[in-house]
C-alpha cells in the first residue's frame, strides 16, 4: 500500500523514454524510433501513451509552442513492476515543414498518463534539415560566396524565407538575396528576390523559376545557372519587377492573403498551424509608406493612359 501511495506520487513509478537512433532528420523523411515503458514498484494502469511533435517560433510577440503532430501509441493497457514495454514509433514528416532555423525549433514530447498517478514526460530535441534537392540549392548559394543572414528562415504568412548576403564577387551590387522553395513533381520551384544596389536606391528584382531534378543533381551546372539569374537581376533589375505569382492579388487586400501558401511550398506547413500569430506578425510589420510606393510603381504612366482613353 506505501509503495501504491508512492507511485502515485511519482516515486517508484513507470518511466518513459523515447529513443530514436537520430536527431537530424530531412523534411518528407520518416522518424523512427521506440518507446520505451520501464514498470515501478507497483503494478500501474496505463491511459494512454502518445508523441506529439511540437514546434516552436520566436516571434515579436515572443516565442510560442504549437503541435504539429499528435500521434497515439497505447490506449488502455497495464504496466507490471519492473516490466520493461518496447513500442515501435514511426512518424513521416511533411514535405512543407519548416526547416530548423535561429527562430524555428523542434522537439518530441512523450507523454504517459498513468491512472490516479503523476503523468511521466520525456522531451528529446529534433532538427529538421532541408531535403537534398533544396539543400543543393543552398550550396550552390555558398559557393557563390553567399550567406545566410542571422534571421533567415523567418516564416510568414506564405510560408519560410531563407535570406542570404554576399561576401564576394556580387559584394557591392547585392544587398541581399531573398528565397523561398516549393516542391513540385520534376523538381522544386525557385522564388527568388535580389535587393539590387542601384546608386543610393536599392531595385527589388524578382525571379521566378524551376529547377528539375538534374540540374539539382549537378553542383556546378546549378551554380552557374543561380548565377546567371542573379547577374540578369543585377543588369537589368527593372525587367524584373513583376510580383510572385504567390502574392499577385496583394495589392487587392493584404489582410486577406493569410493563409495563402501554395501547396508544397517550404514552411507552408506553419500557416495553417500558426494563422492569427503570423498575421499579426505581418500587421505589425505594416508600412503604408510602402504600400503607397509600390502602388504608384505599379500605377506608373496610368494617368497618361487614362485621360487619353477619355478623350472623345
Amino acid at each position: 500500500m506505501f509503495k501504491k501511495i508512492l507511485a502515485s506520487l511519482g516515486k517508484g513509478a513507470a518511466t518513459v523514454d523515447l529513443q530514436c537512433g537520430n536527431r537530424n532528420y530531412q523534411a518528407g523523411e520518416s522518424i523512427q524510433g521506440e518507446v520505451v515503458i520501464q514498470g515501478g514498484e507497483v503494478e500501474q494502469k496505463i491511459n494512454q501513451l502518445t508523441v506529439r511533435l511540437m514546434m516552436n517560433v520566436v516571434l515579436k510577440q515572443g516565442s510560442v509552442s504549437k503541435e504539429i503532430a499528435h500521434i497515439p501509441l497505447v490506449n488502455r493497457d497495464c504496466i507490471h513492476p519492473k516490466e520493461r514495454k518496447v513500442i515501435p514509433f514511426h512518424y513521416v514528416l511533411p514535405t512543407n515543414i519548416p526547416i530548423s532555423r535561429g527562430t524555428v525549433s523542434y522537439y518530441l514530447d512523450t507523454h504517459l498518463d498513468i491512472e490516479g498517478g503523476v503523468d511521466r514526460k520525456d522531451v528529446d530535441r529534433l532538427v529538421i534539415q532541408p531535403q537534398n534537392s533544396i539543400q543543393a540549392i543552398f550550396n550552390a548559394m555558398a559557393e557563390l560566396g553567399f550567406r545566410e543572414t542571422a534571421d533567415s528562415g523567418k516564416l510568414d504568412q506564405y510560408g519560410q524565407e531563407f535570406a542570404f548576403f554576399p561576401t564576394q564577387q556580387f559584394m557591392g551590387q547585392v544587398n541581399e538575396v531573398e528565397m523561398r522553395f516549393a516542391n513540385e513533381e520534376s523538381g522544386i520551384r525557385v522564388w527568388m528576390e535580389v535587393d539590387c544596389k542601384n546608386g543610393y536606391k536599392e531595385i527589388e528584382a524578382k525571379r521566378e523559376f524551376h529547377l528539375n531534378q538534374n540540374v539539382l543533381e549537378r553542383e556546378a551546372g546549378l551554380e552557374k545557372l543561380l548565377g546567371k539569374y542573379i547577374s540578369e537581376a543585377i543588369d537589368q533589375p527593372y525587367a524584373f519587377t513583376q510580383p510572385f505569382s504567390y502574392s499577385a492579388n496583394q495589392h487587392h487586400g493584404r489582410a486577406s492573403q493569410m493563409g495563402n501558401a501554395i501547396p508544397g511550398m517550404v514552411g507552408g506547413l506553419a500557416v495553417g498551424v500558426l494563422g492569427t500569430m503570423l498575421f499579426t506578425e505581418m500587421m505589425e510589420g505594416f508600412d503604408i509608406e510602402e504600400v503607397f510606393e509600390e502602388a504608384l510603381e505599379d500605377f506608373d504612366g496610368g494617368f497618361d493612359s487614362f485621360f487619353d482613353d477619355g478623350e472623345s
